[in-house]
């Protein structure tokens, strides 16, 4: 795992490549996601895949992401980050949180997301 590495997860998923990020998970991969509404624990390759896309697709366009560092120590990777876009509905929305990765061997099989819970019930689609 490396900053790079990182970085370009980022980048394929604001670019909807989801093709790029499939085989970077572990196939027991397990993805928590903060918040009651859309949030919650996926477990699996397939599971947190189509949350990803889903997540996607509430915004037109999809979700924009900045990262602003990455930090690296032995199997586990954190990157801070902030994102916008505009929800299907027109709204305006943006975040701040950080991403926290642990890989085993060439795959990851943990991501756990720390974000601004609020702003998520505030504008988040429904």
């Amino acid at each position: 795992m490396t900053a790079d590495g990182i970085r370009a997860f980022f980048d394929d998923l604001q670019a909807s490549r989801f093709e790029s990020i499939e085989p970077k998970l572990a196939d027991d991969v397990v993805f928590e996601f903060p918040g009651k509404r859309f949030g919650g624990r996926q477990e699996g390759k397939r599971r947190v895949m189509l949350f990803l896309k889903a997540n996607q697709r509430l915004f037109t366009g999809g979700l924009a992401f900045h990262v602003h560092w990455v930090g690296i120590d032995g199997d586990r990777a954190v990157a801070q980050w902030t994102n916008k876009g505009t929800t299907r509905e027109g709204l305006a929305y943006a975040n701040r949180g950080v991403t926290i990765f642990r890989q085993a061997g060439e795959v990851i099989v943990e991501i756990q997301d720390y974000l601004d819970t609020e702003r998520i019930a505030e504008t988040w689609p429904l």
